[in-house]
């Protein structure tokens, strides 16, 4: 295996010459710079990116945090965050916190004593002051899926007012009336803010906010089939009902299949995220999609633009709008997937 001393004799050069070369530590003239880079492809060279990026103060890793890889969703923005990172010379070391606050700040802890260079978090429990530690290091990061009230913290997140809005006109322009919602974690904005829409549709319709008619479910399959069985046991079950997430739509269709009731004939049915399985679900699940592509690599650019140094310094906050995607659980079988609505269909930056 070639050494540096091995590359400074072929190009002619000392050592050091070498070093600020690889390193870019000191500004080399371009001929000499050429010998070396020549040398170095003769020579199949390979620096040692461990000292390398000791010696620089940088690890090239990022930590990226998701509440649980189980969930389709999340799995998918590890895989395009890990794309993304790639693209940027960077590992990712993803961190699974399975729903767990302690878990999330003992990950970290770990993340910063791994000295990465960056940190991608979502968490529906972290606060604004279980972040002081990052802070106080100068750490780079963005908030995914959400941001943080009275935290100057970068993030990029989707519309879900807007998403959870979308879904519910959708059901009520077919007629419904009746919609029952099976919400998630209640302690997060991400909540809030699908409750707020869902709330909005039904008033500008002219139809009344029934408590009877929300369940509280933790984005599980199971969790979706409770919530079903326990709105047929209603005296006035819903004729529709939207779920949070896909999973949890997913778990609603394997309680009506169960008990013979017809999709979307008896009850219809739509998700939020837009999970590739929807599409291919019997029968194809109504969903808002999350544009995860585009979530990803507007964070990574936000998290590059922090570690290069060429941020503004006030937080910024990438909002995404939301597509609505309808397919046979809420048209029916004869339908073909509508065209959603110019206003759902933007896919602009938003920054507020």
């Amino acid at each position: 295996m070639a050494t540096i001393r091995d590359v400074a004799v072929m190009a002619g050069v000392s050592t050091a010459t070498v070093s600020h070369v690889v390193n870019e530590t000191r500004v080399v003239s371009e001929p000499l710079r050429q010998k070396v880079a020549a040398a170095m492809l003769a020579l199949d060279y390979q620096p040692d990116a461990v000292a390398r990026s000791l010696r620089r103060r940088e690890t090239l890793t990022l930590g990226l945090m998701v509440p649980s890889v189980e969930i389709p969703f999340f799995a998918r923005v590890a895989k395009h965050m890990e794309h993304a990172a790639k693209a940027a010379g960077y590992s990712i070391i993803l961190c699974n916190s399975d729903w767990s606050l302690e878990r999330e700040l003992i990950y970290l802890d770990n993340l910063l004593a791994r000295r990465v260079d960056g940190l991608v978090c979502i968490s529906l429990a972290m606060r604004s002051e279980h972040l002081t530690p990052l802070l106080k290091t100068g750490t780079p990061i963005v908030w995914f899926e959400r941001n943080i009230p009275h935290a100057e913290i970068d993030a990029v997140y989707l519309d879900n007012h807007k998403g959870a809005y979308a879904a519910t006109s959708h059901l009520i322009e077919l007629g419904h009336r009746r919609i029952g919602c099976i919400t998630g974690l209640p302690t997060s904005k991400l909540h809030h803010d699908r409750i707020a829409g869902y709330r909005q549709a039904l008033t500008e319709h002219g139809l009344p906010f029934d408590r009877e008619l929300l369940r509280v479910g933790n984005y599980t399959p199971a969790s979706g089939q409770q919530a079903a069985a326990d709105f047929l046991a209603l005296t006035r079950p819903p004729s529709a009902i939207f779920a949070f997430n896909d999973l949890m739509a997913m778990g609603v269709l394997q309680t009506l299949q169960s008990r013979g009731l017809r999709v979307p004939d008896d009850v219809a049915v739509i998700g939020f995220d837009g999970v590739t399985l929807c599409e291919h679900l019997c029968p194809p699940l109504s969903t808002v999609e999350q544009p995860v592509p585009a979530m990803s690599r507007r964070a990574m650019e936000l998290l590059m633009d922090r570690i290069n140094g060429t941020a503004p310094p006030e937080a910024r906050i990438v909002v995404l709008p939301p597509q609505l995607i309808v397919r046979a659980s809420t048209v029916g079988y004869a339908s073909t997937a509508a065209e959603p609505h110019a206003s759902y269909r933007r896919t602009e930056d938003v920054y507020v």
